[in-house]
C-alpha cells in the first residue's frame, strides 16, 4: 500500500485540457498542471520532477521521455495511443495506460453521422440553402438511400462493432474485413466477413475502425482505392495514416470514387492549404468523433483512474504495455 502522502506529491502534467471532473479525480491524489507549450523542446523544462504525464493528441516522444526522469506512467485520453513512443516508454519500464471504452459510442454515431451526410450532401445543401441557391435541390444536391446499400467495415472491434449495429436498423448489406472473426455480430446481425478485396470491391460505403500499426499503416493506398466502386464513399473515423492521403485526394479529383467524410488526417491539425479542403463532396472534421459531453467526461475520469491505479501500485485496466508491470 502506498502512503497517502507520497500519492499527493505526485506531479501531474497535462499536455491538453481535460474534463473537469478528471481533474477532480487527480487532485485526490496528484498536483495536476496544464503544459504551457505541449510539444518539445518547449515543454522539456516543465518534466524535471513529473511523475505523470496525460496526453491527448500531442506526440510523447522518447525525448521528452529522457527529460522526466521521475516518471511513473503516461497516460492516453483517448483509444489509441500512436503518438505516444510506446517502444521507449517499455524499454524505460513506464506503463503507457488508455481509455478504450469511453468514447466508443460516440466515435460510433458520428460516423453514422458521416455516412448520412455524405450520402445526402446535406454540407453543401446546408451551403446552398444559406446562399438562397434553392433550384440546387433538383440536381447536384440529389442523394442515395441507404436501404439495400453494402456497407463494408474494415475492422469490426469495438468502435467497428456499434457502427455496424446501428447500421443494421437502416435495412444495409452488411460486411467486414478484420483478421478476428466477430461471430457473435456474425450470429446477431448478419454481417459477413470477407476478403479485405471483396470488401472494397463491392461496397458502396466503406468505414475504417482499426488501430494504426505498422501493418494498417497506408493499408488504404492507390491500388486498393482503384479497387472501389466509381459511386463509393471513403469514411476514415479512426487514425488519417491508414488513408494514403496524396492517393485519396487524386482520387477523387479524378472521380474515382464518389467522396470521402474525414475526421483524421495524415498530418494534424489539417493545413488550410490541403487540397481536401476544396474538394466539395468531402467532409472533413477536426479529429472530434469522440467529442460529446458523455464521452469526455467518462475519458477524463477513466483515465485519472487508470493514473491513480498506476501510482498506488495497483495493476492498471488498460494498459498498452503490460510486461513493465511487475509480477
Amino acid at each position: 500500500m502506498v502512503d497517502d502522502r507520497v500519492l499527493r506529491r505526485s506531479k501531474i502534467l497535462l499536455l491538453e485540457p481535460i474534463h473537469d471532473d478528471g481533474i477532480r479525480v487527480l487532485r485526490e491524489f496528484g498536483n495536476p498542471s496544464l503544459a504551457q507549450i505541449p510539444k518539445e523542446p518547449d515543454v522539456l523544462k516543465e518534466l524535471e520532477d513529473v511523475n505523470c504525464i496525460i496526453t491527448r493528441l500531442s506526440k510523447v516522444t522518447a525525448t521528452m521521455i529522457d527529460a522526466a526522469p521521475h516518471l511513473q506512467v503516461i497516460a492516453r485520453h483517448g483509444v489509441g495511443y500512436d503518438n505516444i513512443d510506446l517502444e521507449y516508454a517499455t524499454k524505460r519500464g513506464i506503463p503507457v495506460v488508455f481509455a478504450p471504452e469511453a468514447i466508443s459510442l460516440s466515435v460510433a454515431e458520428y460516423t453514422v453521422g458521416m455516412i448520412l451526410a455524405l450520402n445526402r450532401k446535406m454540407v453543401v445543401a446546408d451551403s446552398a440553402a444559406r446562399l438562397g441557391a434553392w433550384k440546387k435541390r433538383y440536381g447536384e444536391l440529389v442523394g442515395t438511400n441507404l436501404l439495400g446499400k453494402t456497407v463494408g467495415l474494415i475492422g469490426l472491434g469495438r468502435i467497428g462493432g456499434y457502427v455496424a449495429r446501428r447500421l443494421h436498423a437502416f435495412q444495409v448489406n452488411l460486411t467486414y474485413y478484420d483478421v478476428i472473426p466477430n461471430n457473435e455480430l456474425e450470429r446477431a446481425i448478419g454481417i459477413r466477413r470477407v476478403p479485405l478485396d471483396d470488401l472494397l470491391k463491392d461496397s458502396d460505403i466503406i468505414t475504417l475502425h482499426v488501430p494504426l500499426t505498422e501493418q494498417t499503416r497506408h493499408m488504404i493506398g492507390r491500388r486498393e482505392i482503384n479497387l472501389m466502386k466509381e459511386t463509393a464513399i471513403l469514411v476514415n473515423t479512426s487514425r488519417g495514416a491508414i488513408i494514403d492521403e496524396k492517393a485519396l485526394t487524386e482520387s477523387i479529383q479524378s472521380q474515382k470514387i464518389a467522396g470521402a467524410a474525414l475526421d483524421v488526417y495524415e498530418n494534424e491539425p489539417l493545413e488550410t492549404t490541403n487540397p481536401l479542403v476544396q474538394l466539395h463532396n468531402v467532409i472533413l472534421s477536426p479529429h472530434m468523433s469522440g467529442h460529446t459531453v458523455e464521452a469526455l467526461r467518462t475519458t477524463a475520469v477513466q483515465v485519472a483512474e487508470e493514473v491513480r491505479a498506476v501510482v498506488s501500485g495497483r495493476r492498471p485496466r488498460y494498459i498498452a504495455n503490460p510486461e513493465v508491470l511487475k509480477s
